[in-house]
């Protein structure tokens, strides 16, 4: 794994959870994501709005799959990504990078979603 990625730092106007995915896609799968999220990369504010309609666009997935995109919905109905490495989620939140099973992220997440990349969206 890219130890660099440990070193990202969230920063809700400039590095989020979406540019994390991108950046973790490219590291670890030598794919680019960016076209998964058009329009996402800007404030976290302003991409979570677009969030479920731009992801929607990739093929969705019952179980997740090594390399697939994890949508998650939090408690309070915000929506977060990672990316499902490994048999486990590596994200970044404000808390930093983490790289955990499913299971653990339930305390925070109420919903999961999984999609694979579709390239040429």
């Amino acid at each position: 794994m890219d130890l660099g990625l440990f070193e990202k730092q969230y920063n809700v106007l400039n590095y989020h959870c979406v540019h994390f995915v991108i950046d973790a896609a490219k590291a670890l799968l030598h794919q680019d994501y960016s076209s998964s999220f058009m329009g996402l990369t800007g404030a976290l504010n302003q991409a979570i709005t677009t969030s479920r309609q731009t992801v929607i666009k990739n093929k969705r997935l019952k179980q997740p799959q090594h390399g697939c995109i994890v949508l998650m919905t939090s408690l309070t109905g915000d929506n977060h990504v990672g990316l499902f490495y490994g048999g486990k989620v590596l994200h970044l939140s404000e808390g930093g990078v983490q790289y955990v099973h499913l299971r653990a992220l339930n305390i925070h997440y109420l919903r999961f979603r999984y999609y694979e990349h579709v390239q040429n969206l």
